[in-house]
């Protein structure tokens, strides 16, 4: 996004969370930047023109309530369930968001994903025996991912890029949206029972609200087909942890990739500790370094709003 045009005003923005090197020094020659943390932010809110938060940070009615001045917040990412969109809106106070900012990342992580679950690599670190070369080499493991059908829960920015490079790779995509969604691939839209009861892997892409909280529960997993796999990179709330292990553990589901918990981070006694047909990662998928620099893009629109000009990302 091109940088707007400096100005002798000074606003102050409170970043509560960390941004880039790059993110904060344009912040600066535009603005006051006061840097502090989610558990003190409302000590500095009171008189803030402006603010930036990622993950952690709840913009909710104690904060807005504080915050006088505020004109705008941002979150350098794309979900939004940690802001009251609707009550900041009401107090005049804009939101905006980089929507676009890790969707390759997050669609390079659930291939990966697909493919580490059902392809297996062995590695030769150095010299192996002729013998056991051979009893490598004539190993099997896997499935041929051509002959398998991916379910796509959410159909969006990164949901539908995952249908096409699955697409790509012969397998046969199915999908489930609230809104039409028209692809440029061969792709077939269903309910989501029919999506459980047939795909071989299901992976959720939605943003979190009422309707996703709990969407993957102990009903919804009576509907995976026998052996089905699971992947969670969109929110840990969207997914009932309990439920999943337990069908873990039944073999009813024969395997997951989970990047996003509940909570997080996730407690000692958290049930997908300790099962061998998981893979778990900390809330990585969209942590490449292009795509968190990308997210620190959210500070051209907070000096934008400031400046009395529209938002290129504001949040819908």
């Amino acid at each position: 996004m091109k940088n707007v045009e400096s100005t002798e005003t000074k606003f102050k923005v409170v970043v509560s969370e960390p941004l880039s090197d790059r993110a904060l020094a344009y912040l600066a020659e535009h603005a006051e930047v006061v840097r502090t943390d989610a558990e003190n932010v409302l000590d500095h809110i009171a008189d803030a023109d402006g603010l930036v938060v990622r993950t952690y940070t709840q913009v909710n009615d104690e904060l807005l309530n504080r915050a006088e001045r505020l004109k705008v917040v941002g979150r350098a990412g794309v979900a939004l369930e940690n802001i009251d969109v609707p009550a900041a809106r009401s107090r005049g106070v804009e939101v905006v968001h980089t929507p676009a900012a890790n969707t390759l990342a997050v669609v390079d992580y659930t291939i990966a994903a697909i493919i580490r679950m059902n392809r297996r690599f062995w590695a030769m670190d150095g010299y192996v025996t002729p013998e056991e070369f051979h009893r490598m080499r004539k190993g099997s493991y896997g499935r041929f991912l051509a002959d398998m059908t991916l379910g796509i829960v959410g159909c969006g920015r990164i949901g539908s890029r995952v249908g096409a490079a699955a697409a790509a790779l012969g397998m046969t995509v199915l999908y489930n949206d609230i809104i039409p969604i028209e692809l440029n691939y061969a792709a077939q839209s269903v309910d989501k029972p029919t999506l459980y009861s047939q795909s071989d892997i299901v992976t959720i892409h939605v943003p979190l609200d009422e309707s996703t909280t709990g969407m993957i529960d102990a009903s919804a997993l009576e509907m995976f087909k026998d052996g089905a796999q699971f992947i969670n990179a969109a929110r840990g709330p969207c997914v009932n942890y309990n439920d999943l292990a337990d069908a873990l553990r039944a073999g009813r589901i024969s395997g997951a990739t989970v990047d996003c918990h509940n909570p997080e981070p996730p407690p000692e006694d958290y049930p997908m500790f300790g099962l061998e047909n998981v893979t778990l990662t900390p809330h990585t998928a969209a942590r490449v370094p292009q795509a968190v620099e990308n997210m620190c893009d959210v500070v051209f629109d907070i000096i934008a709003v400031l400046q009395g000009h529209p938002p290129q990302y504001p949040a819908k």
